[in-house]
């Protein structure tokens, strides 16, 4: 927590000072563009293009990078370029925030994570540079290109155009580059450490592996055919069939934290409004460089109440679920309701905005999706502050930001008595 706040603080100096005599911003602005940028949220109050400096952008690049790492990856990768070696301490903390109980084989994840980003985002990077230079000078175009990799792999949605993606709409192979780059950086590192592993020794899948594929196939189907049937004749009328099918597929992409868009969100109907918050509640996976439950949650849920209406103990692919799984779960989801509830309530007393455009805006930051109805810059000071908040507690994690200020260091020997309520 204390990396991430530390990073969100230099980077909102550097931010503002760059900017001080060329296009000065407020420093409230600079601290909400710095903490979307670390959080890879990527709501603006600012034109990223248009009202930083190069300088800025750069910082703001290099901010999206760290965050997407994740702050005590980025702290355990500057030991091992020096050729140190990392202490006992740092792999813990290293393996901790991806999700591991153990520091063996922190070293290895590390490694394999820097490996596998910088494959990606080069990959991502050839087919943007190219389309592009096609269209601006080509010093510009290579900026623009690693700047959009980053930024899509990192699951941020931060875009160095007015209209972020919109004016690519009719066109392929940028959106097609960027669902790609959001897809990948969502399934979250430990997944291809894990996948990798099974293959070598050709192993059978683990159900955490079938379960992200399985949940991340089924969202975006979902996503892409509910898309259609709402949007076929409204946000998306002008476009031919398959341009429509493509928007849609786009649209059920970016709200996995992504927030990246070639239809402007505002332009969406009412229900197209529910399907896309429903997605960015939901996420991407553990350990990645998105946000929201994330994926698994869901899917422990969804197996344990199908178990439960079958009269079965929950299961997931013929294996137990825990039912510490299931308090877990739980617990997280309970957590990000509440929050989103009570931040709505706030958000609805202060600001003079519809219940639906601070709904979408509390979800988004939370989920460190970026997709705004266009009010962001529109906002009080407290009201940014309010997603200031949002957007951090949505990376750092509710249940680890819970844990670290609530819970008791020391252990209770107690134990309770059962206690019978009926249910429903």
């Amino acid at each position: 927590m204390l990396g991430f706040l530390s990073l969100i603080a230099v980077g909102t100096f550097l931010i503002w000072l760059l900017n001080l005599e060329e296009k000065p911003i407020s420093l409230i602005n600079a601290l909400f563009t710095a903490t979307s940028a670390v959080c890879v949220t990527g709501l603006s109050v600012v034109d990223t293009g248009g009202d930083l400096t190069f300088a800025s952008q750069v910082v703001l690049m290099s901010l999206i990078q760290l965050g997407g790492l994740g702050i005590m990856t980025a702290m355990t990768i500057v030991p091992l370029l020096v050729g140190q070696r990392i202490g006992l301490r740092q792999r813990f903390y290293f393996a901790k925030e991806k999700g591991l109980d153990y520091p063996s084989g922190a070293v290895k994840l590390l490694i394999h994570i820097i490996k596998v980003t910088m494959l990606f985002e080069a990959i991502g990077f050839v087919p943007l540079f190219l389309s592009f230079a096609r269209e601006m000078p080509v010093g510009r175009a290579f900026f623009a290109a690693i700047f959009h990799s980053i930024s899509a792999f990192c699951n941020a949605g931060f875009s160095l155009f007015s209209n972020n993606l919109e004016g690519y709409s009719n066109t392929f192979i940028v959106p097609g580059t960027i669902m790609f780059l959001i897809v990948f950086g969502g399934l979250g590192y430990p997944f291809y450490m894990e996948l990798t592993s099974r293959v070598k020794t050709e192993r059978k899948l683990t159900p955490y592996i079938k379960l992200v594929i399985l949940a991340t196939v089924s969202l975006i189907l979902f996503g892409t055919l509910s898309l259609l049937l709402v949007e076929w004749n409204r946000s998306l009328a002008g476009f031919s069939p398959l341009l429509k099918i493509w928007n849609a597929l786009f649209m059920s992409i970016t709200p996995r934290t992504a927030g990246f868009d070639t239809i402007a969100p505002a332009s969406l109907s009412k229900a197209g409004y529910v399907i896309t918050i429903l997605l960015m509640i939901i996420g991407a996976s553990p350990s990645s460089t998105g946000g929201g439950i994330k994926t698994t949650t869901a899917g422990v849920l969804w197996c344990t109440v199908k178990s439960n209406l079958r009269g079965k103990p929950p299961s997931v692919f013929a294996q137990s679920i825990s039912i510490d799984l299931i308090v877990s779960a739980t617990t997280l989801v309970m957590l990000y309701l509440a929050t989103i509830f009570v931040s709505v309530i706030f958000l609805s007393i202060i600001e003079p905005f519809s219940f639906e455009q601070l709904l979408f805006e509390v979800v988004s930051s939370l989920g460190t999706v970026g997709l705004s109805l266009g009010i962001t810059p529109q906002l009080s000071e407290t009201g940014k502050l309010v997603l200031v908040i949002l957007m951090f507690w949505g990376r750092v994690g509710l249940v680890t930001f819970m844990y670290s200020v609530f819970r008791k260091r020391e252990k209770e020997n107690v134990v309770l008595p059962r206690a019978y309520i009926p249910i429903g």
